[in-house]
């Protein structure tokens, strides 16, 4: 597993801990001075996944809490092999309260589908974990979350030496897996009929899980259905009087415009002449005497009179009308445009309604439901069967003459009440089959629930199975490997650290030692390529000894990640350079990311590291109580 990130509140003594942006690959520095948190970020991460820490366990874990905090909160994102991100969250309160949380997170599932993935308990949270991760408390406390204790100084009669290579008392914990195995297949025994009788009552159910959404789609198909067809009968009825209504209206707009029009048409020529004259007579009278010297005296007399007298008034009066005339007859159009597109939106809604009482409605329908309704019904409903087309034998050409309103209102008034009535009994029947499907729903909704609290027994029971199958299978083969490693374990031991120790030393030691070797006393030696021959532990430098040991651990560490599948992992180490010089920190940390691809994710606590280091991600602790957000 890799940290993907970690947060945490009222924790130690960090009212606000978060870090996020966690390389995969890479070494993460945690520095700071004493008592600045630094392992408090180490205990996070502990406490995150086992509820515990590695100084304190389950009894004492409010010491945790902040000072004069009552809640504190630890939460946890890591990423595994197959791709999966879970997001771990534990809660403990100053009276013992605990609550955890392990939700599996996804892209592509809704908020509702990632709550269905929770597992909440302790109980549940743990053996989850167990199947997620492949290793429990004190594999982790003693691989991947290591603090400074005896290996660093190894003991060749330690515990520590002895359980990794694999030679305790081997007839006490056989004795010990065979009485477990006795007790598990008790448990299967016990719950073996339990699951037989849960099964056989989730099979009677025989729940088809896609029958629900058919349903809940259908009826919601026909909700949407009815709600559609009352909005269209009222829109039919208010369209319907408006047209019967703006149809004098707008005949008269059309005369007005056809009286305005041939005004216009009438004056604007004729004010032009009057204009013309009253100009020709005013400002060039010489040129017009020519012209009129050739009518007669009595027509000369009365044209002089006129144009002296009433030209002028004429010319004026004549635009005055034509002006009066556009106006009006412009007005006409603007009021025949707006009652033309009230009719427009008349025959779409007639057309809307046309194709809703000749359209099946089964056709927006899933095929099962359908079916269902067929045979509940002996009678297909109205809204399974297209209304005899005669009925609306007029229907498109009186949509194609409302615009321009060359319907006839009494037309429109009959097809709108067939319309009408076809809609409301269409209507009538989406209710009562909307009332059956909302109690089909409410039964399916009921076998589902009995389904889904069956599956859960199932699903617990199966846990509970696989938990005793895999522990009978992992003790059996514990059994079987104790029983033949008494006398080689030490040798296989030896070369399984052997070969990875020859991958992993040379580039913490720079190229001086080259091989770990694990002797029958089970003391440590070491290969100097310098010296060409191996060397007690107690020979070599305590910075060394310490390089050493990392590389031993790292080994250890990659072995138990490859053998419980874990191919990607993060290690955290604290204060691993103790006893370091400058020099042989900064080859370590350069060496770290390189020297496997298993361990990738390496955390470090340190007082402080090189300046010029190659780190991937700093994180400084503060030297008070403060948040550290990075």
């Amino acid at each position: 597993m890799l940290i993907k990130s970690l947060k945490a509140e009222n924790f130690r003594k960090y009212h606000n801990l978060e870090v996020t942006d966690i390389p995969k690959r890479g070494v993460i520095s945690i520095a700071g001075s004493n008592e600045s948190g630094k392992t408090s970020i180490g205990e996070a991460i502990c406490f995150a996944l086992y509820g515990r820490t590695f100084f304190l366990d389950e009894k004492s874990l409010d010491k945790i809490i902040c000072w004069g905090k009552d809640v504190a909160e630890v939460e946890l994102e890591f990423e595994t092999d197959n791709g999966n991100t879970y997001k771990l969250k534990r809660t403990i309160t100053r009276l013992g309260g605990l609550d955890v949380s392990l939700k599996r997170l996804s892209d592509e599932n809704s908020e509702e589908d990632q709550e269905k993935n929770t597992i909440l308990g302790e109980k549940r949270v743990k053996e989850a974990l167990s199947k997620i991760l492949g290793f429990n408390y004190d594999a982790f406390a003693n691989s991947f979350y290591l603090v400074q204790r005896e290996l660093t100084s190894p003991d060749p009669q330690s515990d520590a030496i002895k359980q990794m290579a694999g030679i305790g008392d081997y007839a006490k914990i056989t004795t010990q897996l065979e009485a477990s195995n006795v007790e598990n297949k008790a448990k299967l025994d016990e719950i073996t009929p339990e699951i037989e009788t849960t099964q056989a009552a989730l099979d009677e159910i025989g729940l088809d899980e896609t029958w629900l959404p058919e349903l809940v789609d259908a009826e919601q198909t026909l909700g949407a259905e009815q709600k559609d067809r009352e909005e269209l009968v009222g829109h039919l009825n208010d369209n319907e009087q408006l047209y019967a209504e703006n149809s004098s209206t707008y005949y008269k707009a059309r005369n007005r415009r056809g009286l305005f029009g041939f005004l216009s048409v009438l004056f604007l020529p004729l004010s032009l002449l009057l204009w013309l004259f009253w100009v020709a007579t005013k400002f060039f009278p010489d040129k017009l005497e020519p012209i009129m010297s050739n009518l007669g005296a009595g027509i000369q007399a009365s044209l002089n009179q006129f144009s002296h007298t009433w030209l002028l008034p004429a010319a004026i009066v004549s635009v005055v009308i034509y002006l009066i005339s556009f106006i009006l007859k412009k007005k006409a159009n603007i009021q025949m445009a707006n009652l033309d597109g009230e009719a427009a939106t008349f025959a779409s809604t007639l057309q809307n309604g046309h194709r809703y009482v000749t359209t099946q409605v089964e056709t927006l329908l899933p095929e099962r439901v359908v079916q269902q309704m067929y045979e509940k019904n002996k009678e297909k409903s109205t809204l399974l069967v297209i209304p005899p087309r005669e009925q609306f034998t007029n229907l498109t050409q009186l949509v194609e003459d409302t615009p321009g309103y060359k319907a006839k209102p009494e037309e429109l008034t009959a097809a709108v009440l067939r319309l009408t009535d076809a809609l409301k009994k269409q209507d009538s029947d989406i209710v009562g089959l909307n009332n059956d499907l909302i109690k089909d729903i409410d039964i399916e909704k009921e076998r589902s629930d009995k389904a889904g609290k069956l599956r859960s027994s199932l699903k617990t029971l199966q846990s509970v199975v696989n938990k005793c199958q895999y522990n009978i299978d992992v003790q059996n083969i514990s059994i079987g490997m104790l029983q033949r490693a008494a006398d080689d374990s030490i040798t296989l031991f030896n070369n399984n650290i052997a070969d990875i120790s020859a991958r992993t030393l040379p580039k913490f030691t720079e190229g001086r030692y080259s091989e770990i070797r694990i002797a029958e006393d089970l003391s440590v030696q070491v290969y100097s390529d310098e010296k060409k021959g191996y060397m007690d532990f107690d020979e070599i430098s305590s910075g060394t000894q310490r390089q050493i040991m990392l590389a031993l651990r790292m080994a250890m560490s990659e072995e138990l990640s490859k053998n419980t599948g874990n191919e990607q992992q993060f290690i955290f180490l604290d204060e691993p350079f103790a006893f370091f010089d400058q020099a042989r920190t900064k080859s370590t940390l350069k060496a770290l990311p390189e020297v496997s691809d298993v361990i990738t994710q390496v955390w470090i606590v340190a007082q402080e590291f090189p300046a010029d280091a190659e780190i991937d991600k700093v994180i400084n602790c503060p030297s008070e109580e403060a948040e550290l957000l990075v």
